[in-house]
């Protein structure tokens, strides 16, 4: 948000407060005083809502805006006045079209902080937590057991974005820039969602600590943090992983071409895509809730009745939901897929371009049947293969993987 430029003090009070011309100090320090003995009131607004700023409460740390006969804070004003998402209700929060942090800096108020009572009940829940880790590590160096010397630790198996890690039996991929904390920063990628640190530790030790229970590559995340191979944000942090709790739920890249831009996100799974790279194609003005390929057969109800035989037999309008699953794990796979880089082989000719004609036969009708948009696929991976008979032989044990569990009847 742009802050306002800051005018003289007389568009916050009359003229007659202040009409002497001295120096901006003395000034400031002057119509300070006069406010608190002439003026103990301050019009205030704040979005839509208007009031007035009590200076005696506002220095006592009370409820000390009046606006339609309700007592507020000014972080309880600002939530009134709709600006809740700011989080900063210095800033959005009025005195005569100039924010009350401006009044702040040029001396005119007194900075003071309004904590609601549940912050610090967390921070007195944080304590707890941090001398109940203190305890815990404390134990586990009395205990000297084998591995647990930071200089047994091989730091090269941290590098990089992401962390492998497991808890119990979940298991997950970790990405260091989305990591804030233990509910802060939704970090940890499974294969259905994307979890906080805590949310990731309920799905197998609800009673758990997090920072011992959740490891990566044997190392438990709390020695990590000690290593400074992450970074653990602080309890105010405002930054838009800790603010922003709702957000991040769907990855950063696309899931096809694995880069960024600008992506569509599915509403039911933590998928995104570039319009161009779903199938079918996203229009970019499409507005509303969306539901990828992916999720659009999972909630299919009821399975087909036929067996294999009979579905490669069945026109692709039947199955064109199918196809597209298929084709777009293809897509993905491809792009790091080391045949497709084979020496010898045409790049005109290679993976991605191959199943992009694929793709576009498929979104123009151009399969009959199932059998035939099986076969175009085998087509390109003969040509990828280069005459490579173990990995002709792989690419096609994938696909008929895929036509498995796709087109399970």
């Amino acid at each position: 948000m742009k802050k306002k430029s800051c005018k003289k003090l007389r568009q916050i009070r009359s003229s007659s407060l202040c009409s002497s011309k001295r120096k901006k100090h003395a000034k400031s320090k002057n119509c300070l005083k006069s406010s608190s003995s002439h003026q103990s009131r301050l019009p205030v607004t704040c979005g839509y809502k208007e009031g007035f700023l009590d200076l005696k409460k506002y220095y006592k740390r009370q409820k000390c805006i009046l606006s339609e006969d309700h007592w507020f804070t000014p972080p309880e004003f600002e939530r009134f006045g709709r600006k809740e998402k700011n989080k900063k209700w210095r800033i959005s929060i009025l005195c005569k079209g100039i924010t009350l942090q401006k009044l702040i800096e040029d001396g005119f108020l007194l900075p003071k902080t309004f904590m609601k009572s549940r912050i610090h009940g967390d921070k007195k829940k944080k304590k707890q937590e941090v001398l109940q880790q203190q305890v815990v590590e404390s134990a586990e160096k009395s205990n000297g057991s084998k591995g647990e010397n930071d200089d047994d630790i091989d730091m090269t198996k941290f590098e990089g974005p992401t962390l492998p890690v497991a808890c119990g039996s979940d298991s997950g991929v970790l990405h260091k820039c989305r990591f804030a904390g233990e509910r802060c920063g939704r970090c940890i990628r499974t294969e259905n969602s994307w979890l906080t640190p805590e949310g990731f530790i309920k799905l197998s030790k609800p009673d758990g600590i997090w920072r011992k229970d959740i490891v990566s590559n044997g190392v438990p995340l709390g020695r990590l943090i000690k290593k400074k191979v992450l970074e653990l944000h602080t309890i105010n942090c405002d930054c838009e992983i800790c603010q922003e709790l709702d957000q991040h739920l769907n990855d950063d890249v696309c899931f096809v071409c694995n880069s960024e831009g600008n992506l569509v996100c599915c509403d039911e799974c933590p998928r995104a895509f570039h319009h161009h790279c779903h199938l079918p194609a996203v229009p970019e003005d499409s507005p509303g809730q969306w539901t990828c390929t992916f999720c659009v057969l999972k909630n299919m109800k009821g399975s087909s009745q036929k067996n294999q035989q009979d579905i490669m037999s069945s026109p692709v309008s039947q199955y064109t939901q199918h196809c597209q699953c298929l084709l777009l794990h293809l897509l993905r796979e491809c792009m790091t897929d080391p045949c497709t880089n084979v020496p010898g082989g045409s790049e005109n000719i290679c993976g991605p371009m191959m199943l992009g004609r694929v793709k576009q036969n498929l979104e123009n009708n151009n399969c009959p049947t199932v059998q035939v948009f099986v076969s175009d696929i085998e087509y390109v991976f003969h040509h990828c293969t280069s005459n490579r008979d173990n990995d002709f032989s792989r690419m096609m044990s994938r696909l008929m993987e895929l036509l498995e569990t796709i087109f399970k009847p």
